[in-house]
């Protein structure tokens, strides 16, 4: 059975490039916003959207600083756990942002804001997920961590917005979209949607009737943040910072277990291999992902529907974590052996294009490791920072003692709330 977004495609995705990809150009024109009532806002259409403009906006609830600290128990289990110094109101929204080739896309996101009485400048962070899956259903809005557990990410935002921090968690482009895949591990198309994220934060506290309960406004500081994949997203909007958002002075990025060499992920990790070449298919075409040469014919027949059908709890256990056991014996010689260059140099290429961070942005990192991380090891974290370094940004690399890939968020948050405050003061 194929996919239905396959079938509507004929195997690839309408008006999608077959070449690489170059910075995109957006001639985007502006949104008119109209306000219906105290919570609601509407974009005319799609032909007039622009990046960050805010197509709805609807009140979820306020949580108190006692609700944030209760619910935040599980995410924090045995690490230090925050104490909450305000209530925050939750609100979800969709705006607009734009795929890996620059087309208007809309998004949607839950937007967590500090309440306080009396005016105050906050620091707005924009952060994204580890992977879930690329199908609809594995949004991470969708989450419901007491039944399965993705990362308890609603309540590590609540914990954000309890230390006064403005932060916005938007859903990947792709995901609540039939006709494309969440586009897994495409810089393009995560750094135009973290960038989004952070101006339609902002763009919320200009709607007049404002739609905002609190006397909390943003200061002039933002910071991409997120978890593996996250990571890689938070350091490409970093990369296309002053290209695709001048106007929006990014401070500072933040990784936990971040992966940003798609290439290491796939040699240290290869379960993640058929969620990211189904994306690149889909980004780059047939011709340059050509399955056959890469997985093994027994994975072949229904790869493209497990794909899409599994999310993470469930292809984890699925497709193998040893690249022998899924890729061909030429594809994991090339892997291990670093000849991708002359035996898949096309594949090569695109991996290239879509490793993060190392464009000389100069923004200052921080990067929380788990010494316990199986997904990207600490050799291959360490390797990384140093190109980092290397390229010119200040790099704050924290190596945490005992702790999983999963972990690096409980594990790691204080320190990344100092850095926050820091970097934005």
């Amino acid at each position: 059975m194929v996919p239905t977004f396959l079938m509507k495609q004929t195997g690839t995705f309408r008006g999608l490039r077959r070449s690489l990809l170059v910075p995109a150009t957006i001639a985007g024109a502006l949104v008119l916003l109209h306000m219906l009532s105290p919570m609601t806002v509407v974009a005319d259409s799609p032909a007039d959207a622009r990046r960050g403009g805010i197509i709805d906006i609807t009140f979820e609830e306020r949580v108190d600083p006692t609700g944030i600290a209760n619910s935040t128990i599980p995410l924090f289990e045995h690490f230090e756990h925050p104490a909450p110094r305000y209530a925050v109101d939750v609100y979800s929204l969709r705006f607009w942002s734009s795929d890996f080739d620059g087309s208007p896309l809309e998004a949607l996101a839950t937007l967590y804001i500090p309440v306080v009485d009396q005016h105050r400048e906050a620091p707005v962070l924009a952060f994204l997920s580890g992977t879930t899956g690329v199908g609809n259903q594995c949004a991470t809005s969708l989450e419901e961590p007491e039944v399965i557990r993705w990362g308890w990410y609603r309540q590590n935002m609540l914990a954000y917005g309890g230390q006064g921090i403005i932060t916005i968690f938007p859903d990947y482009l792709g995901f609540n979209n039939d006709d494309i895949p969440q586009r897994y591990f495409s810089a393009a198309a995560e750094g135009h949607l973290m960038l989004d994220a952070l101006r339609a934060a902002r763009n919320v506290f200009s709607e007049r009737p404002l739609p905002i309960h609190s006397s909390v406004r943003p200061g002039p500081g933002n910071v991409t943040a997120g978890y593996s994949q996250g990571g890689h997203a938070a350091l490409a909007a970093a990369d296309m910072n002053l290209a695709y958002a001048p106007e929006i002075r990014l401070n500072g990025a933040i990784g936990f277990g971040s992966t940003n060499n798609v290439e290491t992920l796939m040699r240290e990790a290869a379960y993640y291999t058929p969620y990211i070449l189904l994306s690149y298919r889909s980004i780059y075409g047939p011709e340059a992902i050509d399955y056959s040469r890469l997985i093994q014919p027994r994975w072949l027949p229904t790869l493209e529907e497990d794909v899409m059908r599994m999310c993470v709890d469930q292809f984890q256990t699925f497709f193998p974590f040893d690249g022998r056991d899924l890729y061909t014996p030429e594809f994991y010689a090339a892997l291990h052996g670093n000849r991708l260059h002359r035996d898949f140099p096309l594949l090569k290429r695109i991996l290239d294009e879509n490793e993060t961070g190392l464009s000389g942005h100069g923004k200052p990192v921080l990067m929380i490791q788990g010494n316990q991380d199986i997904i990207i090891t600490n050799p291959e974290q360490r390797r990384y920072v140093e190109r980092l370094r290397s390229s010119g940004s200040e790099v704050e690399y924290v190596e945490m003692e005992g702790v999983r890939h999963r972990h690096t968020r409980p594990a790691g948050f204080a320190r990344s709330v100092d850095f926050i405050r820091r970097v934005t003061e």
